[in-house]
């Protein structure tokens, strides 16, 4: 595991405790970006009863030789019962917007939201955007955008490697960033390194042999960083990632938007693909999406002490 606290980096192996030189640190208590900021408000939560593609506050829809559609298929919770799930097919992608399904919370004003669901990527695994949050787009520009997507950028296609966003030191605030799950290259959280505090307790990416060919559960975090202005922007945006009831990001103190970007416009699935090789499916279901918590219980923590020698 990593921890990035300031500027140190303490190397932790599962079930031991390296020994190195004398030098011993404190133990450093990291607050979890998982912990709840409220009263828990489900906002919405997406499950078919049919294969009518329609639901309240969502829109759906494909292009491009992409399609959307709900189709039966085994539960994810290993009843062996069959339910109604989400289930988007990819063309062999050239690079662009084939699917989406997106969840509006723009008059919610929000800049906090849970969200957990089941995802499964049978088959052929390739990448795109997975899960992305989209800022609001005002009329003088910038937005700030948060992605945890599969890899389309070679090597291990459909991987969930990293999570990236921008650290508001500019207006538009996408992909500038990364929070890598593997725990290498901490510096490269932008103006946040020196400040922020991440666990990468895997040390390693959700590859696609982690996939297979069944369901995963996932629970993620998203906060924006507060304040209005440049005097009083305060580090306290958040990312917490988890697959099924492992943690593999969390990540305290961020810059992650700039103080002129508008709150969280809309949370999406599928989107973007980049140029791959083979045509790929990403199926969804029981997407929770809340203000103030996750709506599952109980709420798997990460390790709060950690003590370095």
């Amino acid at each position: 595991m990593n921890v990035w606290r300031g500027r140190l980096i303490a190397m932790l192996s599962v079930g031991c405790l390296t020994v190195g030189p004398i030098t011993t640190l404190a133990a450093t208590t990291i607050p979890a970006a998982a912990a709840s900021d409220g009263p828990t408000v489900l906002l919405t939560e997406l499950k078919f009863n049919s294969t009518n593609l329609s639901a309240p506050g969502w829109s759906f829809g494909a292009q491009h030789g992409g399609a959307i559609s709900v189709q039966p298929t085994l539960s994810p919770d290993s009843s062996g019962t069959t339910v109604n799930a989400l289930v988007g097919s990819y063309p062999v992608p050239t690079g662009g917007g084939y699917i989406w399904a997106n969840y509006n919370v723009a008059s919610l004003n929000t800049e906090d939201v849970y969200i957990e669901f089941w995802a499964k990527m049978p088959g052929v695994k390739e990448g795109c955007k997975f899960l992305k949050i989209f800022g609001q787009r005002l009329p003088y520009g910038g937005y700030a955008d948060s992605t945890f997507a599969t890899n389309y950028n070679g090597g291990d296609y459909g991987a969930l490697y990293q999570i990236s966003f921008g650290d508001g030191s500019t207006l538009v605030n996408d992909s500038q960033q990364v929070i890598g799950l593997n725990g290498l290259n901490p510096n490269h959280i932008g103006r946040s390194w020196g400040i922020a505090s991440v666990q990468t307790p895997q040390m390693s990416a959700f590859s696609s042999a982690d996939w297979g060919d069944g369901w995963h559960h996932f629970r993620i975090h998203v906060k924006f960083n507060s304040g209005t202005t440049a005097q009083n922007a305060v580090p306290d945006g958040e990312y917490y990632l988890e697959i099924d009831g492992k943690v593999y990001v969390n990540a305290t103190g961020l810059y992650n938007r700039n103080p002129a970007n508008g709150p969280i416009a809309k949370v999406a699935f599928f989107g973007w693909a980049q140029t791959e090789s083979q045509p790929f499916q990403v199926w969804y279901d029981d997407i929770r999406i809340s203000t103030g918590g996750f709506t599952s219980q109980p709420s798997p923590m990460p390790p709060t002490g950690v003590v370095v020698k």
